[in-house]
């Protein structure tokens, strides 16, 4: 069971860093904090997945973690500030 948790966490590790290098403005301004937060969210993604491709790391909450944020990086089209205003929506309802 533990093999499914860590393939699915590098999976959704995977979809985390790719959609944010991938990440194409067209037109958004350029927020040099945001640009810097998802450098962070890069850097500890790719420090996740080299723990969990050398299998000092690998829990069920951890998966449900790093799919749950990939979802929301895919949803808000890897733009964090979107992502940002997505979460403080979903709070004020």
């Amino acid at each position: 069971m533990m093999i499914i948790a860590q393939v699915l966490a590098v999976v959704a590790t995977l979809v985390i860093i790719v959609r944010l290098l991938t990440f194409r403005r067209r037109g958004c301004r350029h927020r040099p904090a945001v640009a810097f937060a998802a450098w962070g969210v890069i850097a500890i993604s790719t420090a996740t997945l080299e723990r969990l491709l050398t299998g000092t790391t690998g829990a069920w909450w951890l998966t449900a973690l790093l799919v749950a944020i990939a979802v929301l990086v895919i949803r808000a089209g890897g733009n964090l500030a979107d992502l940002v205003r997505i979460l403080r929506l979903h709070r004020r309802h």
